[in-house]
């Protein structure tokens, strides 16, 4: 049988298939397609629905289709060099910091665990609390759940078995510019630290890829210790490093590479 695009899109409805090739693009050219992103959504759902579709497609091309489920993030990763992005040490340095913070946070919050509810379960539990028999207004919830979203206090899924909205309890790890800036001497080794605005084009960088986010949705200031930033999952997924063992290996081989020009001038 010829391969054709028929046959690789035959479970797909015809009306969606004009929005399969766009999409592909889209996952190659970006490098994470979140579920909890306003913009990525639709995207998102359509991925997840007709999976196998895009996986045989990608295969074709030497490109895996990766699905993080707890954080419900698709990524493309390619099995050859060609594609990959290259980051300066710098950047690549940062993005183990925000790794490193990122799993020292979650030991303690026990992401595996988040509590999920129904949105029917907060409107009685309101009633409950309140002690009032009238429940608030469809127009009243609606402003004070994308309040809370828009806070990342929660974070809106809706599960394929029963349609059914559900309401995550969003758990990301949350750090402040000046544990970003400890962590990143602690891990460099050095005392002296970037200058600000050295911090501040990183971060924008890290943002603008998907990796952290502010907690208010404004600009990041790296001049307030105290801001702070939301650690999002893709954070373990960017660099090749699956565990502590090996994000300690890259760390001794990077200490290793910083020290060998001192030794040598003395």
């Amino acid at each position: 049988m010829p391969l054709t695009q028929d046959n690789l899109l035959q479970d797909i409805p015809e009306k969606s298939r004009r929005d399969f090739p766009r999409i592909v693009n889209r996952l190659l050219g970006q490098t994470f397609l979140y579920q909890d992103v306003d913009g990525d959504k639709d995207d998102y759902y359509f991925i997840h629905r007709h999976r196998a579709a895009f996986e045989s497609v990608l295969a074709l091309t030497g490109f895996n289709l990766l699905h993080d489920d707890y954080h419900r993030i698709f990524q493309v990763v390619s099995e050859y060099s060609y594609s990959r992005a290259r980051y300066k040490l710098d950047e690549s340095l940062m993005i183990v910091v925000l790794r490193k913070l990122y799993e020292d946070k979650t030991e303690h919050l026990s992401l595996a665990s988040d509590p999920v509810v129904t949105i029917g379960e907060v409107r009685e539990e309101y009633r409950t609390i309140t002690g009032k028999e009238r429940d608030l207004g469809m127009g009243q919830y609606e402003t004070l759940l994308r309040r809370l979203r828009a806070l990342m206090i929660v974070v809106l899924r809706k599960l394929y078995e029963d349609k059914t909205e559900h309401l995550s309890l969003a758990s990301d790890p949350v750090v402040t510019i000046g544990e970003v800036r400890e962590e990143y001497r602690t891990i460099t080794g050095k005392e002296r630290d970037l200058g600000m605005g050295q911090y501040e084009t990183l971060l924008r960088r890290l943002r603008a890829i998907g990796l952290i986010d502010t907690i208010d949705g404004r600009n990041i200031d790296v001049r307030d210790a105290e801001a702070r930033l939301r650690l999002r999952g893709s954070v373990r997924l960017i660099l090749p490093i699956q565990s502590a063992t090996e994000l300690e290996a890259w760390l001794r081989k990077y200490r290793a590479g910083e020290s060998e020009p001192d030794s040598e001038e003395e």
